[in-house]
């Protein structure tokens, strides 16, 4: 549902590592999902399909930052305990802000909420203390199911300080923040209709991105698709270069034992690495065009060529 999500990359790579670890994937599921996974983080690596609000906790963050700049320093409460703000403190942290404090009208929910994020030092306190929280607060986001405003101006008036700014985020539908609150000169409030075109805007560039991620997945595919036409290829290969080998160390093992003790073990080893590097050179380019050759045919009468010129023998050579 969202592009670029890399929750979803990451769900894939555990799907891989637990097929590993039961013996669940055979050799063709391991190099797709091996590829799929590479494919996904060079897309984040090589694009920007990554970055961006896409949800409506995220853009509040989002927001959040292009209104105050650093978030580190400031001072954020938070009052509920949902899904939602669950989120919102995933994205604080991620931002760097580490003054966060919680509440809920179940106090156990938002300890429990905060003991998901043991190092972020969330401080939990009663909802009781909302509004001297929010006084003594830069940033209050909330996230409630309260279907009535939880804030109101004489309410904010009643509490704030006149010279400290507030900024108020309302990620709740209905709204939890009366609209008369940003008739206060040091309140400046939002509600999900102002994080709405944070998100869209966010969308957009991500299609952007999405267009240049399909030329990369498309290279990927195709280097997929070719290394599973050449598994066709392999018993014929592996017998062609296991005929060479030994033709190669039977040949060294005659001129070694001609030469007698004039060589040493260095210079044996000088000889057998030249023997194996002509060897190679010779076979690679071969090797390459018969994995390469997309039509099934010419590669099945290259394989059949190689099997007669070479005498590979016909059932060393069966696919």
């Amino acid at each position: 549902m969202v592009l670029g999500e890399g929750q979803i990359l990451s769900q894939v790579k555990h799907c891989y590592q637990s097929g590993q670890k039961f013996n669940g994937t055979g050799r063709v599921l391991n190099q797709l999902l091996k590829q799929a996974i590479g494919a996904g983080k060079r897309v984040r690596t090589e694009t920007s399909i990554g970055t961006g609000a896409v949800s409506i906790s995220s853009a509040a963050v989002e927001l959040a930052q292009m209104k105050a700049g650093d978030l580190a320093p400031l001072k954020t409460t938070i009052v509920g305990a949902g899904k939602m703000s669950v989120l919102l403190v995933k994205h604080l942290i991620s931002k760097g802000n580490r003054e966060i404090i919680l509440m809920n009208r179940t106090m156990q929910k938002a300890i429990d909420l905060a003991n998901q994020f043991p190092d972020a030092n969330i401080k939990v306190v009663p909802v009781e203390e909302m509004m001297q929280s929010i006084a003594d607060s830069d940033i209050t986001f909330t996230s409630t199911s309260s279907v009535e405003p939880i804030l109101d101006r004489s309410k904010l008036e009643s509490v704030l300080d006149p010279t400290r700014k507030l900024m108020l985020i309302d990620i709740s539908v209905p709204r939890n923040v009366s609209a008369d609150a940003n008739e206060l000169d040091n309140v400046t409030a939002f509600d999900v209709d102002d994080l709405k075109s944070v998100v869209e805007q966010n969308q957009e560039s991500r299609r952007q991105m999405a267009m240049e991620a399909e030329g990369l997945l498309e290279e990927e595919s195709d280097s997929f698709e070719v290394w599973l036409r050449s598994l066709d290829t392999v018993a014929t290969i592996n017998s062609l270069r296991d005929k060479v080998e030994a033709i190669r160390t039977q040949e060294l093992e005659k001129a070694l034992s001609r030469l007698g003790n004039e060589f040493g073990g260095k210079q044996q080893a000088v000889i057998e690495a030249l023997t194996k590097g002509i060897v190679n050179k010779i076979l690679h380019e071969p090797m390459v065009q018969l994995r390469s050759q997309r039509d099934i045919e010419v590669r099945k009468q290259a394989m059949d060529t190689l099997s007669v010129l070479f005498n590979l023998g016909e059932e060393q050579a069966q696919v």
